[in-house]
C-alpha cells in the first residue's frame, strides 16, 4: 500500500512541477499554449489507451472509467474532473495489475496542465504562494480521490 501512496504523490507532483516550469518560462507560455493543450490531450489519450490495454479482460473497470471520462468531458470543470478520474484509473490499474504503468503518464499529464493553469491565472495572482495554494485547491480532488480509494481498498 505504501507504494501506491508514493505513486499517488509522485503523480501529483507533475502538476506542481508544471507550474514551476511555467514560472521559469513565463514569456514562452503565450506562444506555446496551443502546443501545451495538444500535449495534454496526447498524454491523456495515451493514458486511456494504456489503461484499456492493461485491463482488457476487466470490462467493468473499462466501463467505469469510460463513464467517468464521458461525464468529465461534458462538464465545465473538465480539466479538474479528468485529473480526478486519473486517480481512479491509477488505483484500478494498481489494484488490478499490481503495478501502475500509467503513473509516469499522469505525472507527464500534470506538466502541461500546471503550465496551462499558470497561463490562465497569471493575471489573477502574482504571488507564487497564492498561486500554488489556488492550484492545490482546484486539483486536490486527485489526491482526495486516490486516498479515499486506498482506504476503501484496505477494507475490501
Amino acid at each position: 500500500m505504501l507504494d501506491y501512496f508514493l505513486l499517488l504523490i509522485l503523480s501529483f507532483l507533475g502538476l506542481l512541477i508544471g507550474l514551476v516550469i511555467g514560472y521559469l518560462a513565463k514569456e514562452e507560455l503565450k506562444p506555446g499554449i496551443k502546443y501545451l493543450h495538444a500535449l495534454k490531450y496526447l498524454i491523456l489519450a495515451l493514458i486511456i489507451i494504456l489503461f484499456c490495454l492493461k485491463n482488457l479482460t476487466n470490462t467493468l473497470a473499462i466501463a467505469l472509467v469510460a463513464i467517468i471520462l464521458l461525464r468529465s468531458y461534458f462538464s465545465k470543470f473538465s480539466d479538474k474532473l479528468f485529473y480526478a478520474s486519473l486517480a481512479i484509473m491509477l488505483f484500478l490499474s494498481w489494484a488490478l495489475a499490481g503495478v501502475s504503468l500509467i503513473a509516469p503518464l499522469i505525472f507527464a499529464y500534470g506538466l502541461p496542465l500546471g503550465s496551462i493553469y499558470l497561463h490562465d491565472h497569471i493575471k489573477d495572482e502574482k504571488n507564487k504562494k497564492k498561486m500554488l495554494a489556488a492550484l492545490f485547491k482546484e486539483y486536490y480532488a486527485f489526491l482526495a480521490m486516490g486516498l479515499l480509494l486506498a482506504i476503501l481498498g484496505l477494507f475490501l
